[in-house]
């Protein structure tokens, strides 16, 4: 007797059901490694997170780094991403990162992807990493980017602070100069005079010139100093804001002897750090040559690449935009960049530049003490000869004065 569950044609459908064949181990991997192309494209934007404690907290890179390696460790180890997201939120040894580590959290706890709870914080996760992190959930290799991207960032920050160091170098030396000059105007310039003044010792015009030109440095020194911080400001608030102004300021900062050269070496390694690590996640050139345009700093190192970008949507290489921003884009860069791109192996030659030149941005940025501490000593040495000049002349004749009498 048929019970009500043995319908006609039931039979066959549930065999029809558990015969149907499984794709290959092959089809899954290249099913994975296929990203459709609009996985790139930062169109979407999530809706930003209310205002809260962390926004206005010391939340630092290394901060963002050290939760990023956490979370590898934790999805490595078999932990779920949503639990190793709370034990993270829960865990911080910072209140600003708890915050907002259990921001993230909540936002993926809602059903949304990861990559869109990372794009809501713009302010520690930029673009390229936002666009990895949503390729990497289409393709399943999540744990690989993150670590392949936490290297670049950690990398990446490693060098911008040496960098920033290397060009506070120059600051302090001004400074020290500026030390110097007010000591000189304040201390001992007035108490020459007022010795030469006591004795009645004639002084030539020479040195009135520069006692003059002394007391008024002395006395209004806050005036360059007041004229220098305007000129900071009105550069940081006004003048970088245009997008044409930033340009031009941006190519004229590689133009400047010693520092240019450095600030040019970084943006190489910026764009090809950038470039080897976006290949080898899987990205399409078009997309790849975006997401560098928008990583690096210099603005005028980055239209370059808009040109790059330019000419592989027409069909063309990437060698004669290069070669048409010689004065930007080193010839060797090019060289090896075409090589690259004629044997397929771009992403780990790419890789090679970046570690050849973050070693050469190194060696200068050592080199610039070096070079910058005699040029103090030249500084300083020309002030005290003005010293010497000035009042050593007026006291060998105040002494031969008290000598004779």
């Amino acid at each position: 007797m048929a019970t009500k569950g043995d319908k006609p044609g039931g039979q066959t459908k549930r065999v029809r059901a558990t015969t149907k064949k499984k794709p290959s181990a092959a089809k899954k991997t290249a099913a994975a490694r296929r990203v459709p192309e609009e996985v790139f494209t930062p169109t979407e934007v999530a809706p930003r997170p209310p205002s809260q404690f962390f926004q206005t907290s010391s939340v630092r890179p290394g901060d963002i780094t050290v939760f990023l390696r956490q979370l590898i460790m934790m999805l490595e180890a078999g932990t779920p991403l949503l639990r190793s997201l709370k034990t993270l939120a829960e865990r911080g040894h910072k209140s600003s990162m708890r915050a907002l580590v259990g921001d993230i959290a909540m936002y993926v706890e809602t059903g949304n992807p990861l990559w869109q709870a990372f794009e809501r914080h713009s302010k520690y996760f930029d673009t390229v990493f936002v666009n990895l992190i949503k390729a990497s959930e289409a393709s399943g290799t999540l744990v690989t980017v993150l670590q392949r991207v936490t290297d670049y960032r950690a990398r990446r920050a490693m060098l911008r602070s040496r960098v920033r160091a290397g060009m506070f170098y120059p600051v302090i030396l001004v400074f020290v100069c500026f030390g110097v000059l007010l000591f000189i105007s304040k201390a001992i310039m007035p108490e020459f005079e007022n010795l030469f003044t006591k004795f009645d010792v004639e002084i030539s015009g020479w040195t009135r010139f520069f006692m003059g030109a002394s007391k008024a440095f002395g006395n209004f020194w806050w005036v360059g100093l007041l004229v220098i911080v305007g000129l900071v400001l009105v550069y940081k608030l006004w003048y970088v804001q245009h997008p044409l102004r930033r340009l031009t300021a941006d190519r004229m900062k590689l133009k400047l002897p010693v520092v240019g050269n450095i600030l040019l070496k970084n943006a190489t390694v910026e764009f090809s750090r950038t470039l080897a690590m976006l290949l080898k996640s899987g990205l399409s050139m078009m997309a790849t040559l975006e997401l560098c345009r928008n990583a690096i700093h210099n603005r005028a190192f980055a239209h370059t690449l808009q040109g790059m970008r330019d000419s592989v949507e027409q069909g063309a290489g990437l060698e004669e935009p290069m070669r048409a921003a010689a004065d930007i884009i080193p010839p060797v860069v090019t060289d090896m960049v075409v090589t690259g791109e004629e044997t397929g192996r771009l992403d780990s030659i790419a890789e090679q530049i970046a570690d050849t030149y973050e070693e050469e941005v190194n060696i200068a940025i050592d080199g610039l003490g070096d070079a910058l501490q005699p040029i103090l000593t030249i500084i300083l040495g020309i002030i005290v000869g003005l010293v010497i000049l000035s009042v050593g002349i007026p006291l060998i004749s105040m002494i031969e004065q008290l000598g004779a009498g």
